[in-house]
């Protein structure tokens, strides 16, 4: 975080030295009150304690009265002296013509008149000490105190019921079944407290099939197991005539010579649709009019030692009723001698309507040797079909012309997808004010999605004109560690070279490096890397999505004061928890008195968070928490020699149900910084506030590249945004929203793309500010200079 502007912020507040700063001190630390209005710091509702209602998959089932002697942990939050101050002087802080616009506090100016005091947290110590509970964790910033006790002591001090329920996959976990109240000596001290464990987010990341624009058949979904079964032991052919496969126009009539059953074994080699002048083809799958389709993997297999500018070429005639790749495909891959996938030379969901010539460059396994496959992937589905005919298969030393028709792909002899190189180089950075970075030169997209230089291409971001992020750090709140091997895959496809570093910070004993969310993890991390490679990465990891889990992870960072931009690529629904949204929105108004910019993901639901079926709509926290950057997610197409953008519409993939979230808060009222907004809807908070590319992105996670769609993509997208940002003006830019507004009344779409096409649901995109893009996306170098 920047530090130069502490001591004028101090000298502005208090007008005289530190120590006439405590709470005892001058009244010169209250900010002026003039300048932007706020009622940002609290929701409409407030209660201790309030019971949770989870819903959709994260739903729970009760399942009676928990053992008195089961242990509970609680969260409490505490108060913060001279909230109405706190209120101005963030908001005064956000306003270019305050005297205070960006006069950002040090943590021990916060805490020094802010912050609980010290006797206020040992009063609030003691009585749960008092009350059976142990004090498990206390913070240098006096905001959260976290505390273990009995069921029976819990419920006593609370004055409440606490149940153990089943939350699906999380297991068993407990919660307040009744509102909580607080001894009356302490209603003044605490804000809010969390008594239950519950799951309250999930990750808004989902596997993806849509293909980004100049891509040719592009690499498989790491969903699928990368292992192919073979049937019979592989005997590889030797080399001749020219062709080192055998057999290649399947003249024997069978698998006698040279060629295998892989897979379910289902494969034939008959007469039904041979190439002109043959008499023999080989059929993998079920036709038109005999559906029911395989599951998993299977085709024919030849083990051949590949030549010295080695090319295959093949013909396919293929047909399916399958729409998304996700699910089902035709395919060719090189496996190695068990079976594991080496690399993927094209798959698809075909209906060719004959015979169609393919051809690829192999000669990166010159003199390996490997497996051909040929064949499909199956789901299973008792009303599909799908299918693929093979004939005419070649693989020589390069001497023979590759014919007209037939594309070409070249594939790495790694697990990593070969990338499309952008046809021209990207410009050389030209380094403006404080950045002197080199522009992302890489391709701008690859086999499994978009890559760095495609999105910093298209939207401009200033890591194309120098800033690269350095000497910033950005925070990523997540459930697992960061695997630093997948992050340079990932930069290794990407064509990016990271100067800063990557970092894991566990909070409550840290977070499972096996969890089902590690992907999101490595997308948060290398979306960061890849677009901000100077910045330094902070992974702060928590043992899971619970409430407390995440106020721990928020509370730890602010407390830090490392971080100037903290990511939050998960949510859930915003009426699930109050005491969460409300913990989270106050531990995030503390980080905009500090300078620290929090974001967060709109969700992955459209505007039906809740998973009600929009009856009603409802929206994801915590992005709709007002001190949060709410982002939301675009598709795009751009201008495959420039990188140019050249469309963009709401993000959006009915391959899996993908939609961007957004809507109308029922928790927080509508912010000073949306007011007057035209086309805002004014009973609420609205989300997103802006957007960018959320859909078709290529994540290296567990030493394997895939593609995925999601917010989750879209907000540290912004937080690599931000970081060269705060590298451009040297400076932190803290609490933005206010900002991004007064900017977009200002200028229009000067500094911003107006997204017009597109639903998530309830809500439709179009001219101006929409409950589905916000704002629209950043024009990056335009909007950073007017920040």
């Amino acid at each position: 975080m920047q530090t130069s502007s502490r001591l004028v912020a101090l000298s502005l507040i208090c007008g005289m030295a530190l120590t006439a700063c405590g709470h005892g001190g001058s009244s010169s630390f209250v900010p002026t009150t003039s300048g932007l209005s706020s009622n940002l710091s609290r929701p409409m509702v407030a209660q201790i304690a309030p019971v949770p209602h989870a819903y959709g998959k994260l739903a729970f089932h009760d399942i009676g009265l928990r053992p008195a002697t089961q242990p509970v942990h609680v969260t409490l939050t505490l108060q913060y002296n001279h909230q109405a101050q706190l209120n101005q002087l963030v908001a005064q802080q956000a306003d270019p013509s305050s005297p205070m616009y960006h006069q950002y506090l040090t943590s021990a100016q916060f805490d020094s008149y802010y912050a609980p005091t010290a006797a206020q947290e040992a009063q609030v110590v003691q009585a749960l000490r008092a009350a059976g509970f142990t004090i498990t964790h206390q913070y240098a910033n006096r905001t959260l105190i976290d505390a273990t006790a009995s069921t029976a002591a819990a419920e006593s001090f609370f004055h409440t019921t606490i149940h153990t329920v089943t939350q699906g996959k999380y297991g068993r976990r407990y919660t307040n079944t009744q509102p909580g109240t607080l001894p009356k000596a302490l209603t003044s001290l605490v804000q809010d407290v969390t008594m239950n464990n519950l799951v309250v987010a999930h990750t808004q990341v989902s596997p993806s099939s849509v293909v980004p624009p100049n891509v040719h058949h592009p690499g498989p979904l790491q969903r699928r197991p990368r292992r192919i079964k073979f049937l019979a032991s592989p005997v590889h052919h030797v080399m001749t005539s020219g062709n080192a496969v055998s057999d290649g126009n399947f003249a024997s009539g069978g698998f006698s010579a040279g060629w295998t059953q892989c897979g379910n074994g289902y494969a034939v080699i008959d007469s039904s649709n041979p190439m002109q002048g043959d008499q023999y083809d080989a059929l993998t799958g079920n036709l038109a009019n005999n559906p029911g389709e395989e599951s998993g993997y299977d085709g024919v297999c030849q083990t051949v030692v590949v030549p010295s500018n080695g090319v295959l070429t093949f013909w396919v005639d293929e047909g399916t009723s399958e729409t998304s790749t996700y699910y089902a495909d035709q395919e060719a891959d090189l496996l190695d001698s068990n079976g594991n996938i080496l690399t993927t030379l094209y798959y698809e969901n075909g209906n060719t309507n004959g015979y169609v010539q393919y051809s690829f460059d192999v000669s990166a396994y010159a003199g390996q040797t490997v497996t051909l496959f040929f064949g499909i992937y199956g789901s299973g589905s008792s009303t599909d079909y799908n299918y693929i005919y093979l004939d005419n298969v070649s693989l020589t030393d390069g001497s023979s012309p590759t014919p007209t028709p037939a594309p070409t792909a070249t594939p790495a002899p790694t697990p990593a997808p070969t990338a499309t190189p952008s046809p021209t180089p990207a410009p050389t950075a030209t380094p403006s004010g404080n950045c002197t970075g080199t522009a992302d030169n890489g391709p701008l997209n690859g086999a499994n999605g978009w890559l760095a230089t495609g999105v910093a291409d298209a939207f401009d971001f200033p890591v194309q004109h120098g800033c690269n992020g350095a000497g910033q750090t950005v925070a990523v709140e997540i459930d697992t560690p960061i695997n630093q091997s997948d992050v340079n895959g990932y930069l290794n496809a990407a064509g990016v070279t990271q100067t800063g570093t990557i970092t894991n910070e566990a909070v409550d004993g840290g977070g499972n490096a096996s969890s089902s969310d590690y992907t999101e993890t490595a997308l948060d991390v290398e979306t960061i890397s890849g677009l901000a490679p100077g910045a330094n990465i902070i992974v702060y990891n928590f043992p899971d999505l619970s409430s407390q889990s995440i106020e721990d992870g928020y509370n730890q960072t602010v407390s830090d004061g490392i971080a100037s931009v903290v990511n939050s690529s998960f949510g859930g629904c915003e009426t699930s928890d109050t005491a969460f949204t409300n913990t989270t929105n106050s531990i995030a108004q503390q980080a905009a008195a500090k300078g620290i910019t929090f974001s967060a993901s709109s969700g992955d639901s459209g505007s039906d968070a809740c998973g009600t079926g929009n009856n009603p709509p409802e929206v994801s926290s915590p992005a709709t928490d007002p001190y949060f950057t709410a982002v939301g997610a675009v598709n795009f197409t751009d201008n495959s020699t420039t990188g140019a953008l050249t469309s963009i519409t709401a993000g959006v993939d009915s391959s899996n149900g993908f939609s961007s979230g957004g809507g109308v808060s029922t928790i927080f009222s509508l912010p000073s910084y949306q007011q007057g907004v035209a086309n805002i809807n004014t009973s609420g908070r609205n989300v997103p506030d802006v957007s960018l590319p959320g859909v078709g992105v290529m994540v290296y996670a567990n030493g394997a590249p895939e593609q995925v769609d999601g917010t989750s993509w879209a907000s540290p997208e912004f937080c690599a945004f931000m970081a060269e940002v705060n590298e451009l003006h040297n400076a932190d830019s803290g609490f933005v929203n206010p900002t991004l507004y007064s900017i977009f009344q200002n200028t229009g779409y000067t500094d911003f793309t107006d997204v017009t096409t597109g639903s998530n649901g309830a809500y439709s995109a179009g001219s101006g500010y929409d409950l589905v893009t916000g704002i629209g996306a950043p024009q990056g170098w335009a909007l950073a200079n007017a920040l």
